[in-house]
């Protein structure tokens, strides 16, 4: 899955990385390098999916190719059901000429009945072969009746299985939020035609999710993970946007409103969240908190460079004292360029 360009210059070396291990897993598994092979592997290796990769693990060193894509439809990624999705679009077009060819065999077949009659001497037409005849036409358009409502029938189902792979699409199985396809998507549209009004991109990183899962397994930081999401989904309006765009990451996109009051209503979720407990069979609870950073809309001319900020500013946010919020200027985004290039050594 193709992240904003904006973050090329940041993530090159471990992109790279990713990339090499992705290619060397598809040959390993003698898996062809299918477009969607190299999605769902990314998603394993960068760390967005952990059920999935224990899946994708299960299936042996050689496994098929139906049974990978089971497993990315299984987790909604979306190469995988548009791929199901267009299918099942084929199969519809398969039904209706099937459909089609019926009706033509049924017309000719009914043409040539009727011009049976005119084929017969007038003292062969009696009344017991007109009867035999309109009985013959009467089981072939009974017949043709019943093809074209078994037909129907299968379209529909077909067409109903397109919809709800597009909806799988664009959803997050473990939450049910919206997720990152889904969430390009939505930010992809604040810059298309007149852009009427500021909006706001936060993005939002679980504090060390990893040690959750590490102490109390992935069953509890699933759970966490849920929690958070129901908090979030409550937490926006009608025309805001919240998503899950990766293992531990959320996003949110705010309408018409300013840097400074996205930044007030980031401040708000995580005082929330750091109140918030999860149960755990340790005790009573474990508390959460969560790094985030606020871009705006205003000056950036795409989703990319207004990503890009929005993760500058978390990048920030993440490299302190965490479990805080950070609006992007350009003194954040060199700081967190100066720490990027610190921790790769450049």
């Amino acid at each position: 899955m193709t992240l904003p360009a904006s973050n090329k210059s940041r993530d090159t070396s471990r992109s790279g990385l990713i990339v090499t291990k992705i290619t060397q897993f598809i040959a390993k598994m003698n898996l062809a390098p299918l477009p969607r092979n190299y999605e769902l592997f990314f998603e394993v290796l960068s760390g967005h999916n952990a059920a999935m990769g224990r899946d994708i693990l299960a299936l042996g060193n050689s496994p098929q190719q139906h049974d990978v894509d089971m497993i990315g439809q299984k987790h909604n990624l979306p190469g995988f059901s548009r791929m199901a999705a267009a299918h099942a679009a084929t199969e519809v077009a398969g039904t209706i000429e099937q459909i089609s060819a019926r009706l033509a065999a049924s017309l000719e077949r009914s043409e040539a009945l009727l011009a049976s009659i005119s084929d017969r001497p007038a003292s062969a037409t009696t009344q017991e072969y007109l009867a035999e005849l309109l009985l013959d036409i009467h089981h072939e358009q009974a017949s043709l009746h019943n093809f074209v409502r078994h037909g129907l029938e299968k379209i529909r189902e077909q067409e109903n299985s397109a919809r709800r792979l597009q909806t799988a699409s664009l959803k997050d199985a473990l939450t049910t939020l919206p997720n990152r396809a889904a969430f390009l998507a939505k930010l992809a549209e604040i810059f298309q035609g007149e852009a009427e009004a500021s909006n706001c991109l936060v993005l939002v990183n679980v504090d060390r999710f990893r040690d959750i899962n590490e102490k109390y397994g992935t069953a509890a930081g699933n759970k966490a993970l849920r929690r958070l999401a129901a908090l979030f989904r409550k937490s926006i309006k009608k025309d805001d946007f919240v998503a899950r765009i990766g293992g531990n990451d959320f996003a949110f996109l705010f309408s018409g409103v300013s840097q400074s009051t996205a930044q007030s209503i980031a401040e708000r979720l995580r005082h929330t969240v750091e109140n918030l407990r999860f149960a755990t069979k340790e005790g009573d609870g474990e508390h959460l908190t969560v790094s985030m950073g606020v871009a705006a809309s205003e000056g950036t001319a795409s989703a990319a460079e207004l990503y890009g900020h929005a993760e500058l500013a978390l990048l920030a946010a993440r490299s302190g004292a965490r479990n805080c919020v950070i609006p992007y200027c350009r003194e954040v985004a060199q700081r967190s360029r100066n720490s990027y290039l610190m921790q790769i050594g450049g």
